[in-house]
């Protein structure tokens, strides 16, 4: 269900993002929105985590939001070897990020389903931390896809 979203294009192996907000530009700055939609994306972001941090611990974030300007979901995905300053629930840096941009409408409800589902993918990334190991995105896409298959029973 995950690797449905992946894109490879919407990879990034080595971001160089320090804080959140960079962090949000610089995945938005790899899409090919336009700079109006763009901003309003980011805007979106950053109130979503007013309501709350997305950073779930353990070096992982599911930063999320709905907006208007997309007729289908978006996935992204960004890891930073170094580390993020996310302020995640448990107070650690962020390494993996999974940023979701859905439509306000979504009939099949794929938005709460895919974070559930990341979710429980994180807890099997944050095992041993491989995903800080792979070299290229097609390597990442394929131990996303070697978990998720393995998760099947799980889930």
């Amino acid at each position: 269900m995950i690797t449905r979203f992946i894109r490879n294009e919407h990879i990034i192996m080595n971001l160089k993002s320090k804080t959140k907000e960079k962090l949000f530009k610089e995945i938005l700055d790899k899409t090919d929105f336009s700079d109006e939609k763009k901003n309003l994306i980011f805007c979106s972001l950053k109130q979503r985590e007013v309501l709350g941090t997305t950073g779930i611990g353990k070096g992982i974030a599911i930063p999320h939001s709905r907006s208007l300007i997309l007729e289908e979901l978006k996935l992204f995905i960004g890891i930073s070897k170094k580390g993020i300053e996310y302020e995640a629930m448990d107070g650690k840096p962020v390494h993996i990020v999974f940023l979701i941009i859905a439509p306000p409408l979504d009939e099949a409800n794929q938005y709460l389903i895919l974070l559930g589902k990341i979710a429980a993918l994180s807890k099997e990334l944050t095992k041993n931390k491989n995903y800080l190991k792979v070299g290229s995105t097609g390597e990442f896409i394929e131990m996303i896809k070697s978990i998720e298959e393995n998760m099947e029973d799980i889930l």
